[in-house]
């Protein structure tokens, strides 16, 4: 059985981690997985052969698209990734083609993407082709045609949609009112939820090196790419709440940070009793395990490392669109994470919630399905195996 999957991160880094995810709950199987994203310093599933192609990205205002090389012709890059894909997928004949977030989103890949469709829907037998998707959409400020466009490329190219959710507490018609137009079956997963690899707190700690006993406090902001709004506030009410409340503030920057920004916050932590400030870790989620709380960005996969370990956490929407914000409602709303407001950054604001989220009980109000990597591996087989 052979799986090609794509996926393409053009910001953030969470994509891959659930791409990966995903991947890795298909072993012993071997899965292709072909990126189109900057190079992020993090060991591939050793069930997965990666395939890297000339990275592209957005700019900080998404209004268009770069070579990540900034030598490199973007035109050059368009053409050499599209024959990369394409020379990938004849070679390998796969049984099961995945693609993450198209045609619901990167629609600027379409370029490389419907040369792959059309090639695969030209075989004598081709593969089963599935999105597989997040359970929000980015805004769009035509929904109408945004909804049209998605349709006209879904209906005829794919075979199934794996949407990475827990339909009890978001469903995709949230942000797609024509899912009943959908012409290929939906399938919810369930969160893909990447928990820690160690079994408790204490043993978290160890393997990490933090103390065995006080408070730490760990601090993210994703990817990293933009930090100053959310970083400068948690090390100022850190810096406000260690007097009364003496703690280990454990700070990760993200891979995409430049380094000014991490040395100036390493500059401002010689102010804290005891702060640590790092650029990345790929055992993320251990980290959040041994913490007594997160303070972080509300991105799919941080959210859902939180829920995986059981953790506390505060957390703050991104706010260049809805997708951060109404996760995050929907699980305030039921105590699984506390919701950060704009104004609650403000640091003495901050302080204060924050001794209070780790003095209070936690009491989330019901279970959420968090097995999504294995609900899609089961999908993917099942029809992967009917294929024949």
């Amino acid at each position: 059985m052979k799986i090609l999957h794509y996926t393409q991160y053009v910001f953030g880094i969470g994509h891959l981690f659930r791409s990966m995810a995903i991947d890795r709950a298909l072993a012993p199987l071997t899965v292709d997985l072909v990126t189109g994203g900057a190079e992020v310093p993090i060991p591939m599933p050793d069930n997965v052969r990666h395939h890297a192609m000339p990275a592209i990205r957005m700019d900080e205002s998404y209004g268009s698209v770069l070579a990540v090389d900034r030598e490199r012709d973007l035109e050059d890059t368009w053409r050499e990734r599209e024959a990369m894909l394409l020379d990938l997928f004849r070679s390998l004949r796969p049984d099961v083609l995945l693609i993450e977030m198209f045609p619901f989103g990167r629609r600027v890949f379409a370029r490389e993407l419907l040369p792959l469709l059309r090639c695969n829907r030209e075989l004598p037998r081709p593969a089963v082709t599935l999105c597989s998707l997040r359970d929000i959409l980015v805004e769009k400020k035509d929904q109408a045609k945004f909804e049209k466009r998605t349709l006209g490329w879904l209906n005829p190219w794919f075979d199934g949609v794996l949407v990475h959710s827990d339909p009890d507490l978001v469903r995709l018609d949230l942000t797609f009112s024509r899912v009943a137009d959908i012409a290929c079956p939906v399938w919810y997963t369930g969160y893909v939820a990447e928990g820690p690899t160690l079994p408790d707190r204490g043993a978290a700690r160890s393997a990490l090196g933090l103390p065995a006993e006080g408070t730490v406090i760990l601090a993210s902001a994703g990817s990293g790419t933009i930090i100053r709004d959310l970083l400068d506030p948690i090390m100022e009410a850190s810096i406000l709440l260690a007097p009364r409340l003496p703690h280990k503030l454990l700070m990760f920057t993200g891979p995409n940070a430049p380094l000014e920004e991490r040395r100036r916050l390493e500059e401002r932590s010689l102010s804290h009793p005891d702060a640590t400030v790092r650029e990345f870790t790929p055992r993320f989620p251990d980290h959040v395990l041994a913490c007594d709380l997160s303070v972080s960005r509300g991105g799919y996969n941080t959210t859902m490392n939180l829920l995986a370990c059981g953790a506390r956490g505060l957390m703050h929407p991104y706010g260049h669109d809805r997708e951060q914000r109404l996760r995050l409602e929907a699980l305030s709303a039921l105590g699984h994470v506390g919701l950060l407001r704009d104004e609650d950054l403000e640091p003495s604001r901050l302080a204060a919630i924050m001794e209070r989220s780790l003095r209070e009980e936690r009491r989330p109000s019901g279970p959420l399905r968090l097995d999504g990597d294995r609900g899609s591996a089961e999908i993917i087989r099942r029809l992967a195996a009917a294929r024949g």
